[in-house]
């Protein structure tokens, strides 16, 4: 833990994202964001902007509602819980980074639920009295049903959305390309990957989160070719291959399921490889 806390995601003056685009917005934490990828700001994908917007205002109206009943309720478990959430995001968001806000989001999520649901669907006991206010509290009463449904349904199929929707890496993940990242530093390298992987397991973001703040090539390792790319050091392949992708390089390290190879002559000092920047890293290049 201790050397935890160093880690670029939380450092502030650092990049601070990780696999995030930037700050998330503190509606995702409602459950109604129509997007596959809740790091999208609204209209970026193929539902209108609109749609965010009308959600997150039904979603917060019902929010401020559920926080009033627990108030008049004495619901002070609900309660305390979401207020304690909405103070540790708020420091998070000034104090923190991007990453850290968004953890924070993801604590306060269930909470915000729980104070919409828990206060709303109490209101269904309120048709117990007899006459108009009876009537009016059945009213009140259907009223409320009717808006927790609709919450559910929508935030419901938010979930499934973005379920559905959410990148999928390898199905067997080893630490290997992490462990390699330290040597290859920020020189350019050349990944030859199996179509497996690049097609069926989202390899290409995969590698390029794995080999971060380098010049990174990636390459179907049954490509013809008969030499790497110029300005390239390393090459990374699978521990399957026993002997050097191209002539000139030898074996530096291997880190199961992979083995390092490193160019024993002089490198050219510039390389088509692109920079996988922090931030950019989850895209990955294309291969």
């Amino acid at each position: 833990m201790i050397d935890f806390h160093n880690f670029e995601t939380f450092n502030p003056s650092g990049p601070g994202l990780g696999n995030l685009f930037g700050q998330l917005s503190p509606f995702t934490a409602l459950g109604i964001w129509p997007s596959g990828d809740f790091r999208l700001a609204p209209g970026d994908g193929a539902v209108p902007a609109a749609a965010f917007y009308l959600g997150a205002a039904f979603a917060a109206v019902l929010l401020l509602y559920g926080l009033l009943r627990c108030w008049r309720r004495r619901e002070t478990a609900v309660l305390s819980a979401f207020l304690t959430a909405a103070v540790v995001y708020a420091a998070a968001r000034a104090g923190g980074t991007a990453y850290t806000a968004a953890k924070a989001l993801e604590v306060a999520a269930p909470l915000a639920t729980a104070a919409i649901l828990v206060a709303v669907l109490g209101e269904k006991g309120t048709g117990r009295l007899s006459g108009s206010m009876g009537r009016k509290g059945a009213r009140s009463g259907q009223l409320a049903a009717a808006a927790a449904g609709i919450y559910v349904v929508a935030a419901g199929g938010c979930s499934l959305l973005a379920f559905a929707n959410a990148p999928v890496g390898p199905t067997s993940y080893s630490p290997g390309l992490a462990e390699l990242r330290p040597l290859v530093g920020d020189a350019s390298t050349l990944v030859l990957a199996s179509n497996q992987l690049l097609d069926e397991q989202h390899g290409t973001p995969f590698i390029s989160w794995e080999l971060r703040g380098g010049r990174v090539c990636i390459k179907r390792e049954a490509e013809p070719g008969g030499k790497p790319p110029p300005g390239v050091r390393f090459v990374i392949t699978s521990d399957s291959r026993a002997a050097a992708p191209f002539p000139g390089f030898r074996l530096r390290r291997a880190a199961d399921p992979y083995l390092l190879w490193e160019s024993s002559g002089p490198v050219r000092s510039h390389s088509p490889c692109p920079l996988i920047e922090v931030r950019q890293a989850r895209q990955g290049p294309k291969p």
